[in-house]
């Protein structure tokens, strides 16, 4: 009878110890898993803050294209203005030429 109580108790022991074994590794997992959660929350954070800055740079890209259609637009206007000049410039030399003639 004795040798039976001291099974039992080398049992309880036994499965205490695995018991305490399992609930390490429990821990040590939900750790891991936490560790693993917040690196996705940082990631996810991360990649809208890339998101955000990727949508700020298209805005500025977006307003400095409409900035160069404007000043392409000013350009061609000045060009028609010059073009005007030029050609009055050329009529009032023709016109000074042919009364240097007379």
């Amino acid at each position: 009878m004795p040798k039976k109580k001291s099974d039992t108790i080398i049992k309880k022991s036994l499965i205490k110890e695995a018991l305490g074994d399992i609930n390490s590794e429990i821990l040590n997992i939900n750790k891991e898993k936490k560790n693993l959660n917040d690196q996705i929350q940082n990631a996810d954070k991360n990649l809208e803050n890339f998101r955000n800055f990727e949508k700020r740079l298209q805005q500025k890209i977006a307003a400095l294209l409409e900035r160069e259609a404007i000043l392409k637009e000013n350009k061609k206007a000045i060009s028609l203005k010059e073009d005007r000049l030029a050609d009055k410039l050329s009529k009032i030399q023709k016109i000074k030429s042919e009364l240097g003639e007379v």
